[in-house]
């Protein structure tokens, strides 16, 4: 019985040594984005300065989904990031001003 009580304390003692000597800060970092295998990754949709000749031909021809196809598999982004990327670039092909 002695034994379990010095083992129980131990538990506790630990516990409370690890807890006040653990950093304050936690980490909140759970998602690394994917990277692009050869950094063509633009900072974002609007900050593309040229458009790959392939998405551009494929906006063109009015095959959206086929340029969003071909814009992840270039910059490995999300389904969402790479459809606002192909709206900015169509955008901006339909005025070129803008």
């Amino acid at each position: 019985m002695q034994t379990l009580a010095i083992g129980a304390g131990l538990f506790v003692l630990g516990f409370l040594i690890g807890r006040f000597t653990a950093p304050k800060e936690r980490s909140t970092t759970v998602y690394h984005p994917v990277r692009a295998r050869d950094d063509r990754q633009p900072a974002n949709s609007r900050d593309i300065a040229a458009v790959d000749p392939e998405i551009e031909a494929a906006l063109v021809a009015g095959q959206k989904i086929k340029a969003i196809k071909i814009y992840r598999k270039m910059y490995g982004t999300d389904l969402k990031g790479a459809k606002d990327s192909v709206d900015a670039i169509e955008a901006r092909l339909k005025f070129p001003g803008g």
